[in-house]
């Protein structure tokens, strides 16, 4: 008896995409024109919409089988801290986003590549550049801290946040420092 690889059905992921689609272009809509009636005062609806993107982004990323796990941290590092300065802007900027949750939501990213490093030290060269660039988007709140004074009003966060990247990034190094120069090598062609 051969077994064959089950294999999608393309046609019917098709169909939900679409219907996907225009459930979400239904909501941010019906969002729109209840904020509109209602109040003016915030754009709410805004915030649906970028809700709604960054589902999206997800749930597109999500949907491919072989994702490395570093690779999708990085992503939601990337698109929780972009959704939460949207929100920061459109309730009016009061700072909480490049204060408080950025600094967060990167400590938390490198905190967890650290953690999946200890968990496959053999195969640390996974990870090797997820842990790269989670560690350089580490001190992009502490050089707009330096660079432009006033925007990071408490700049603490920052400071733990980037002395976190540091710290993760050394011990990568320490742990498997040959590994990183061969997977750099190999993938960066250095």
């Amino acid at each position: 008896m051969t077994l064959y690889p089950k294999i999608r059905n393309v046609k019917r992921g098709n169909i939900a995409i679409k219907i996907m689609a225009i459930v979400s272009l239904f909501i941010a809509l019906a969002c729109t024109i209840v904020n509109f009636c209602t109040s003016t005062k915030y754009l709410w609806c805004l915030i649906v919409m970028v809700g709604i993107i960054y589902s999206w982004i997800t749930v597109m990323y999500s949907v491919h089988r072989n994702i490395n796990i570093a690779s999708n941290v990085v992503l939601q590092t990337i698109a929780i801290s972009a959704l939460t300065l949207c929100i920061d802007y459109i309730l009016g900027y009061k700072g909480w986003a490049i204060n408080l949750a950025i600094p967060i939501i990167i400590m938390v990213a490198n905190v967890t590549i650290f953690v999946l490093t200890l968990v496959s030290l053999r195969r640390y060269y996974k990870y090797a550049i997820y842990q790269l660039i989670i560690s350089a988007l580490s001190f992009i709140p502490l050089i707009i801290s330096v660079t432009f004074d006033g925007i990071i009003t408490r700049p603490i966060f920052t400071i733990i946040s980037s002395s976190i990247a540091t710290f993760t990034f050394i011990m990568s190094l320490i742990l498997c420092g040959k590994n990183i120069v061969e997977e750099l090598d190999r993938r960066l062609h250095m």
